[in-house]
């Protein structure tokens, strides 16, 4: 999950939310489910701005989503390492969203056909260069999350999100399209899960319109020892159009990927 990927103004639909008068929930059922992992990614034909080279890349994320009362949240960050192709060079990023989920909040059932819920979402995208001097990428995100209910998913939800990019200047907003999935399935005994997310991003004053998809295929390693659901080797396949909103820069990368999850 990304993944998939991938920044100071309130906004609007978030303010009015918070300003309801909710019940609080009691304690028992306030955290309702909780998830988190660290994964390894390396991969050795990205391409980066103004340089020929194919760089190779060793890729360490935090993530962490979890469930409550009212909705979800979810985190994660990157921390990218330059091994060849460029100067060595470190890299930091990182987004975060809370969805506040409608049927929750109302004590509503909202579940229609392959409707499972809908959902209120704000987020915010930070990049940093630990070598440059240059502030890094902010964006500012707002919008809806409607969520699915389809045969064999854990999950398959969609944002439809208004996206404002303001970097050493506002340079106007955009739109933002993200998909995100879980599909568990099982192969002679063996348990696997192709997840990820994709976003189609729209263009703005200065970037192109982009798309960024991160699918993994993971097979779970621990169950062979009877540890099932903590240690996964796998895929991730990166494709990024217009990578960075540059247009013609693109990425076709397959990673290989270990994710220890607690």
């Amino acid at each position: 999950m990304s993944d998939s990927a991938h920044w100071k103004r309130p906004n609007a639909a978030l303010i009015a939310l918070l300003s309801l008068q909710i019940p609080a929930p009691c304690s028992a059922d306030f955290m309702q489910w909780s998830n988190s992992e660290i994964q390894y990614l390396h991969g050795s034909n990205y391409h980066e701005p103004f340089n020929p080279n194919n760089v190779s890349q060793a890729i360490v994320t935090i993530t962490h989503a979890h469930g409550w009362a009212y909705g979800r949240n979810f985190f994660f960050m990157d921390t990218l390492f330059s091994e060849s192709g460029q100067q060595a060079q470190t890299h930091l990023y990182g987004e975060a969203y809370s969805t506040f989920s409608l049927s929750k909040i109302g004590g509503l059932d909202l579940s229609y056909g392959i409707f499972k819920d809908f959902g209120l979402t704000a987020g915010i995208n930070l990049g940093e260069n630990m070598n440059s001097r240059q502030s890094g990428f902010r964006a500012w995100l707002y919008g809806i999350s409607v969520d699915f209910d389809l045969p064999g998913f854990n999950y398959f939800n969609i944002d439809f999100l208004r996206q404002r990019v303001t970097e050493t200047a506002d340079i106007g907003t955009s739109w933002q399209i993200t998909p995100f999935w879980q599909l568990p399935f099982q192969i002679a005994g063996t348990k696997w899960s192709f997840e990820g997310f994709a976003d189609f991003i729209g263009r703005n004053q200065t970037a192109a319109r982009q798309a960024l998809a991160q699918p993994q295929l993971r097979l779970d390693l621990g169950d062979f020892w009877g540890d099932s659901g903590h240690l996964f080797i796998g895929l991730e396949y990166q494709y990024w159009h217009n990578k960075y909103g540059i247009k013609g820069l693109h990425d076709n990368v397959p990673q290989a990927l270990l994710v220890w999850k607690f």
